[in-house]
């Protein structure tokens, strides 16, 4: 989707910055590359490896039976563009801490995995939440609904203590006029929840089914790299958890822009409804670990305000889907 917006001078993308997640971070890469071979863009975004584990021991385990296989990708074993040829040299995290200071106030990040990446680079410029642009993450829940854990989402329980880190203001000077670029305020931080990602999309596989027909190489590399993924129990309905987040960046950014001219007259946008509070993670619940905490009382000191997607337009989020096949 971000590519796409990228072929059509929506946007630029300065980086792709990888992580540990669903599969291992050899893997990541793999797959990340495969797809920009796909689409003919190997070289044209900069593809940078980032960290291969959480902060902190225990680190979190792979399912016995993972959502997209083992490699992340179908356990499709397609052939893949040389790692040490695409790779760029430069960790993920001085990337990002590169960016901001290099463009501070105009770097719009997305983070779609979990968020050590994040959390390193943000240790190591602690100005980060003040640097960026905006901050979009897909990850947490509002109803203490898990998908990893009872009350934890896959992207912050895997690395809870990364989570943590970027969501709070623990180590920031009180003085932030001096230690900031112009008024020192945090950027707009935008989640895009489990539950809305489940609820407010709820889409059949037969509508990932209709997209897959389309006669495009990337369509046909989804549906290699999809072929496998369960249809049962939880996972009886189209999961587009990253696309939505994805969307909502682009969406944010571009508006009706995104549509073709004939039809941006009709345009709304694609999220209908926020919930708008202060948020962090919690660590130490035997049942909680990973939960993210909705301070709406404002009562935890290290809490930073962040906008949570929980309406999403419909119709305009299909057509973000169809621009990933075709």
């Amino acid at each position: 989707m971000l590519l796409s917006a990228n072929k059509r001078s929506l946007l630029h993308m300065s980086a792709i910055t990888t992580v540990h997640g669903n599969t291992a971070l050899h893997n990541v890469n793999k797959n990340v590359l495969r797809l920009l071979h796909c689409v003919d863009m190997l070289g044209q975004v900069a593809v940078h490896s980032g960290c291969s584990t959480p902060l902190v021991q225990p680190y979190g385990e792979q399912s016995a039976q993972p959502y997209h296989g083992k490699d992340g990708f179908g356990d499709t074993n397609l052939p893949h563009p040389d790692l040490n040829t695409h790779l760029h040299p430069m960790p993920a995290a001085l990337k990002i801490v590169e960016e901001v200071n290099a463009f501070p106030g105009s770097v719009h990040l997305l983070a779609i995995g979990p968020l050590t990446n994040v959390a390193v680079a943000k240790m190591l410029e602690p100005r980060l939440l003040y640097r960026l642009a905006s901050l979009h993450i897909m990850g947490g829940n509002t109803t203490g609904r898990g998908n990893k854990s009872t009350c934890g989402e896959f992207n912050f329980l895997f690395d809870a203590e990364a989570a943590q880190n970027v969501l709070s203001s623990c180590g920031l000077p009180s003085d932030t006029s001096t230690f900031t670029d112009g008024e020192g305020s945090l950027c707009p931080v935008f989640i895009t929840p489990l539950e809305t990602c489940i609820q407010a999309v709820n889409f059949p596989f037969s509508l990932r089914e209709e997209y897959g027909r389309h006669d495009t190489p990337q369509a046909k590399l989804l549906n290699l790299a999809q072929k496998g993924c369960p249809t049962e129990g939880e996972y009886r309905q189209w999961a587009t958890f990253d696309e939505l987040a994805t969307a909502r960046l682009i969406d944010t950014l571009v508006g009706d822009a995104f549509l073709p001219l004939q039809d941006r007259h009709s345009y709304k946008p694609l999220s209908t409804a926020t919930l708008d509070c202060n948020v962090t993670v919690e660590l130490q619940g035997s049942h909680t670990r990973g939960m993210m905490v909705l301070d709406r009382r404002q009562e935890i000191p290290y809490s930073i305000p962040a906008s949570l997607l929980t309406g999403v337009n419909v119709e305009l989020y299909k057509r973000y889907l169809t621009s990933v096949f075709t």
